[in-house]
């Protein structure tokens, strides 16, 4: 546990310091997502998720869309496989005038832990991404390597707070593709519905955002509907 622990602190440690001088935008940007999972049968499940950047607020100057699906089989309630598709539409015309759209189709591979130290939920995930980009003028292949730690704690039986940090690496060639750092409050509106708001920073080895963050999560049980 205290290796995890470790990790966690070097990693958000290095995103906060390894951008000295940030060359992205200066405004504070927002953030949103929606994720869902739904539990089909004892092993196998169903997850997608709807993520949306923008580089300044309210919502101006898109920055990224995408979208996944995906499913999972799970050894036990703390283990678990998956494999799933997503596509992206990037925007860095902010940054780079008339740059046009880069259009992503990803196929990703995951393997999940999760942990219970006292009252305090904690995960892993490790994850696999082979992302086919299209420029306009080429398209390359690209494989991605993503780790990424999550803590909840609980602050009462409806309000919690969530940390998280998720690094990225390129594997062709090996090198530090990017890290986003997470903290904010949750808060519980349904025994299946959770919303969290907080801040993230965003950084990449050249440039940095600092983001306004909203997440709304949605856990389904399937096996528990009535016929």
């Amino acid at each position: 546990m205290k290796t995890s622990y470790y990790i966690l602190f070097s990693l958000v440690f290095n995103s906060l310091f390894l951008v000295a001088q940030p060359t992205g935008a200066q405004e504070l940007g927002s953030w949103q997502e929606i994720t869902i999972s739904n539990k089909l049968s004892e092993k196998y499940s169903f997850f997608g998720a709807l993520t949306s950047w923008s580089y300044e607020l309210p919502l101006k100057r898109s920055h990224l869309l995408s979208a996944i699906v995906g499913a999972q089989y799970h050894f036990n309630s703390k283990t678990s496989i998956g494999i799933g598709y997503a596509f992206g539409d990037i925007d860095s015309s902010f940054e780079i005038n008339d740059v046009p759209h880069t259009k992503e189709h990803r196929i990703l591979e995951q393997f999940g832990i999760k942990h219970k130290w006292h009252n305090i939920s904690l995960s892993q995930r490790f994850r696999l991404e082979h992302r086919f980009l299209d420029y306009q003028t080429e398209s390359i292949l690209k494989h991605r390597w993503r780790y990424r730690f999550k803590s909840t704690i609980p602050i009462n039986t409806t309000f919690f707070i969530s940390i998280y940090d998720e690094i990225h690496f390129n594997l062709n060639p090996f090198e530090f593709q990017q890290n986003r750092v997470f903290s904010g409050i949750g808060m519980r509106l349904h025994k299946n519905i959770k919303a969290e708001l907080g801040y993230a920073r965003h950084s990449f080895s050249t440039k940095s955002f600092n983001r306004l963050s909203i997440q709304l999560n949605l856990k389904l049980d399937s096996t528990k509907l009535k016929t």
